[in-house]
C-alpha cells in the first residue's frame, strides 16, 4: 500500500473543476502541468510524490498532460513544461515554470507552511522527524 501513488492524474476539465470543489476553501491545490515527453516532468515527478505524502491533509497534488487537456493549458495560458500552480479557494495563488526541485518546495512552503509530519504505520512520528509546524493563513 506504501507504493499507492497520491498524485492525481487529472484527465478531463470537469475532473479538475470536481476537484476544485471538493477541495473546498481550506485545502491547497498545487498542479503541474506537465508533457509525457517532457524529461524535466518526468524527472521531478518522484518528487511530487512525495510532496503529496507529506501534505496529504492539506495539500492536494495534481498533474495535467497538456497534449490530453488543451483546454486546461489554455485556460491557465501554459507555454512551457513543468508549469506549476498553487491553487487556494479556486484562485490562483501563484504560477511559475521550471523544474528546480527546490523552488517548488520552497513556493509550497510559503504557500502551504512546512510538510506534516510523516508518521510510521503505528502512529508515532518517523524518525528523524522534527516537530510539526503549522501554518496559520
Amino acid at each position: 500500500m506504501a507504493s499507492q501513488k497520491k498524485v492525481i492524474v487529472v484527465e478531463s476539465k470537469s475532473l479538475f473543476d470536481k476537484m476544485l470543489e471538493d477541495a473546498g476553501p481550506n485545502r491547497h491545490i498545487l498542479v503541474e502541468f506537465f508533457a509525457t515527453w517532457c524529461g524535466p516532468c518526468a524527472m521531478i515527478g518522484p518528487r511530487l510524490e512525495q510532496l503529496a505524502v507529506e501534505y496529504n491533509n492539506r495539500m492536494i497534488v495534481m498533474k495535467i498532460d497538456v497534449d490530453e487537456n488543451e483546454e486546461l493549458a489554455l485556460q491557465y495560458e501554459i507555454n512551457s513544461m513543468p508549469t506549476f500552480l498553487i491553487i487556494k479557494n479556486r484562485v490562483t495563488l501563484v504560477q511559475f515554470v521550471g523544474s528546480n526541485v527546490s523552488k517548488v518546495v520552497s513556493t509550497v512552503e510559503k504557500y502551504v507552511g512546512k510538510p506534516d509530519e510523516v508518521k510510521d504505520a503505528k502512529g508515532k512520528a518517523a524518525e528523524g522527524s522534527g516537530p510539526q509546524t503549522v501554518a496559520k493563513l
